[in-house]
């Protein structure tokens, strides 16, 4: 039997709402019947909302509906990976008045947080010389998931690092673009000796001509000790120059903007963000022992500078 022989009706609620985003798209491109079937925004609303519950949210959902093709122009933005280089210095973006941040953190397939955030980016002097964070949690916020860890420290760093998921996406509703700006699993995860919390870094690290960016999300995460229940207490991103120190609202919005832009590279499974983070951490620390040996000399220097001069001045006063 062919595939032209099986009624529309059975192929779209029976074959092709059981297939994943990758695998859809490329069954669209078998023939132009089941390309339009595969253009329904349904199959792409479902696919985005089992992926991303976040994008259930009617200011996200709302959004998506002004992109070229919808959910499924969404999709393909924020599924696969930006590509390592970007280049930015010479583009120029439409301003935008705010960006929606579409965050969800799972553990396996529990979801344990999910939340839509918009960030007012309006140019003004207080937002383009601030350093840019966005803080999905209060201080005294605690989000508290049905969900129970076992075992020491080590083992549960190790479970966190790796069962731990994250989705942060950011939404430009101007240019109708979207990008995935986290890693899929942890890059980083040590336990805060002071706080007696595990500190997970999600993070996604780009090239531009003037240097390595990285995407930083830090998720804070706690146990309590007699349930071993797990809590969130922190879920944040900043942006981070090469030297770590932490971007302007200006050069993070050019950075996110740029990112949006960027090429799509087709693997999506989290490989290699751990290996560019660890590249990018080797690459601020030679940095900044050159700036320590270059500091270094600049005082050996002023030393040798104020010892000539004193020499000079006493030579002169005895003679």
């Amino acid at each position: 039997m062919d595939i032209t022989d099986i009624h529309e009706h059975i192929i779209q609620t029976h074959i092709l709402t059981r297939l994943d985003g990758p695998t859809l798209a490329a069954t669209g491109c078998a023939s132009s019947r089941l390309q339009s079937l595969c253009s329904d925004d349904k199959l792409w609303s479902d696919i985005c909302s089992s992926n991303w519950p976040s994008t259930e949210h009617p200011l996200v959902n709302q959004t998506i509906l002004n992109f070229t093709s919808g959910h499924r122009s969404f999709f393909s933005d924020a599924f696969p990976s930006p590509s390592h280089h970007l280049i930015t210095t010479t583009t120029s973006f439409p301003p935008t008045s705010h960006i929606i941040n579409s965050v969800d953190l799972r553990y396996d397939d529990s979801l344990l947080f999910s939340k839509v955030e918009p960030t007012d980016t309006t140019p003004s002097k207080w937002f383009e010389s601030t350093p840019f964070r966005v803080d999905l949690l209060g201080p005294k916020d605690v989000v508290q998931p049905a969900l129970k860890l076992s075992g020491d420290d080590y083992v549960m760093q190790w479970k966190l690092e790796r069962h731990m998921t994250l989705s942060w996406i950011i939404i430009d509703p101007t240019r109708n673009r979207a990008v995935n700006v986290s890693s899929l699993k942890p890059v980083f995860v040590q336990r805060n000796w002071l706080t007696d919390e595990i500190e997970l870094t999600f993070a996604l690290v780009t090239a531009r001509d003037d240097g390595h960016v990285s995407c930083n999300v830090e998720v804070t995460c706690g146990v309590k000790g007699g349930s071993s229940e797990l809590c969130v207490s922190g879920v944040s991103l900043t942006l981070r120059d090469v030297d770590g120190k932490c971007l302007n609202g200006k050069d993070s919005l050019v950075i996110l903007q740029g990112l949006t832009a960027a090429e799509r590279r087709r693997n999506r499974g989290g490989d290699g963000w751990k290996e560019k983070y660890d590249e990018y951490i080797e690459r601020r620390k030679e940095r900044k022992e050159r700036m320590e040996r270059r500091e270094r000399g600049l005082d050996l220097v002023r030393v040798a500078c104020v010892m000539a001069f004193w020499m000079a001045f006493w030579s002169l006063a005895l003679y």
